[in-house]
């Protein structure tokens, strides 16, 4: 047997950027991470279509409920909006006071977080006050710049 076969030294044994970054790990990964991005980013589709009356009859709602519910809605959007405001304002603070770069992305996020549940409770009080079901972004931001950017209608 040839000593070139029990070493087994080849370009390999010394040069290896796919071994050393386990590239076939890396590559599943990125499929994965790909693969979730593609869910989150595709709209569910819904099982059934139904009226916001034929919602109403299903959940057995009264009228008092459905106005108690925007009001509430109302108020999370509000309150959440103030939150994110604050949030802004906190990030700033810290990017000015100390200089923290990291913090202030952090806050930013948060303003980011608190502004998207801002939204989805607007949205929500939206559908409701239109008494439509499966309403889109278009519509509700139609409804907000002919109404002004005020929450309380």
């Amino acid at each position: 047997m040839a000593i070139r076969d029990i070493l087994k030294i080849s370009r390999k044994t010394y040069f290896n950027p796919k071994g050393w970054i386990d590239y076939e790990a890396l590559k599943y990964q990125n499929r994965t991470i790909l693969t979730i991005l593609k869910d989150l980013f595709t709209p569910a589709t819904p099982t059934h279509q139904e009226t916001f009356e034929e919602a109403i009859a299903r959940f057995g709602l009264k009228e008092e409920e459905i106005e108690d519910a925007l009001k509430t809605y109302r108020a999370y959007a509000f309150l959440f909006l103030m939150l994110g405001i604050l949030a802004f304002i906190y990030a700033f603070y810290l990017l000015f006071r100390y200089t923290s770069f990291s913090g202030w992305l952090l806050s930013l996020a948060v303003t980011g977080l608190f502004c998207a549940q801002s939204f989805k409770y607007d949205f929500w009080a939206f559908q409701i006050k239109r008494r439509k079901l499966g309403a889109t972004f278009s519509e509700w931001k139609n409804h907000l710049l002919n109404k002004g950017p005020s929450m309380h209608d």
